[in-house]
């Protein structure tokens, strides 16, 4: 007979709803007041990372933690999450242990390894799905691929989500400790357990760096064209007219541009057989696209163009 509890456990693991403590302070454990907006940045940047992880498998599949606040019994700077997810999720779970908090802070922690510029000593695939990661210093961590890949190239949706969470770093605090544990562990209690990992202000300031998300798509592609905007001048582009778009293209083929040099007409209508190699340049999720004309030849003349098109003075 199957045990099916522990079957259960193999594949899922067992994450249990926790509770994951940010707490700010100076050198000098001074810190008395708060930004408020910087308070909501932690608290967004929080959620926000959270459901980030969550669509890249952390937590397994099902809909990601609700993140709830919950009050602190003295006075002090320490935002305590309780983020409820086992109960809502009891199938879904990924194959890791622990407080989700636990899981978060895991993630959280790779995040800063990575902004501090480290890279793992070891990369291990296991069958279960996941990598476990060797860092310098003995440090390991284990997390689903994709939360690896997610937080390795730190995409910009990822960096903004950890800015926001050290968002008091930029004037108020020195230092964020994070801290994990079980819903009903008293704020007292967390605080006197070392964290189980810290940013400072050189974290937060990479974070809040602008970097560019840059990738490029080339396609070569053949069509039927009609060449305008004729400009002999060196450097200056060509207006490309297809039947599907029109843009302003670099010509590259220098066999079609030595025949102009030695008395080769064009005309208003003519048709030509094209290659063109298409460059779509993709910035922080806006895209320019670059037309590059590596053939040309003509197939058709037109029959009611007139006279011959001439080029533009140089």
């Amino acid at each position: 007979m199957v045990d099916d509890s522990a079957t259960h456990a193999e594949k899922y693991g067992e994450i249990r709803d926790g509770v994951l403590q940010l707490r700010f302070a100076d050198e000098t454990n001074s810190v008395h007041a708060i930004n408020a907006a910087e308070v909501a940045d932690v608290l967004q940047g929080l959620v926000e990372f959270t459901s980030d992880m969550a669509k890249q498998g952390l937590f397994g599949d099902g809909m990601p933690p609700e993140v709830r606040v919950r009050p602190v019994k003295e006075g002090s700077f320490v935002v305590e999450a309780l983020i409820q997810w086992a109960a809502e999720n009891p199938d879904a779970a990924a194959a890791i242990s622990g407080t989700v908090g636990g899981v978060v802070t895991k993630a959280f922690d790779i995040g800063l390894k990575k902004l501090r510029g480290d890279e793992p000593t070891d990369i291990e695939y296991l069958d279960n799905g996941n990598v476990k990661l060797q860092w310098p210093g003995s440090g390991v961590n284990e997390v689903p691929r994709s939360v690896w890949q997610r937080l390795n190239t730190m995409k910009r949706p990822t960096r903004t989500a950890l800015r926001k969470m050290m968002a008091p770093l930029s004037d108020e605090a020195d230092r964020m400790e994070l801290r994990d544990g079980e819903v009903d562990q008293p704020t007292a209690e967390l605080m006197a357990a070392a964290p189980d990992a810290v940013a400072t202000r050189s974290e937060y300031r990479e974070a809040a760096a602008e970097v560019d998300e840059v990738s490029e798509e080339v396609e070569t592609f053949t069509a039927e064209a009609k060449l305008q905007s004729i400009d002999f001048r060196p450097g200056q582009k060509w207006r490309v007219q297809t039947a599907s778009a029109t843009r302003l293209a670099t010509i590259e083929d220098e066999d079609f541009l030595r025949g102009l040099d030695e008395g080769t007409s064009l005309h208003k209508n003519d048709i030509f057989q094209v290659t063109i190699r298409e460059v779509r340049t993709i910035t922080n999720g806006r895209t320019t696209t670059d037309w590059s004309l590596v053939n040309a030849e003509r197939t058709r003349r037109g029959t009611d163009d007139g006279d011959a098109l001439a080029p533009r003075a140089s």
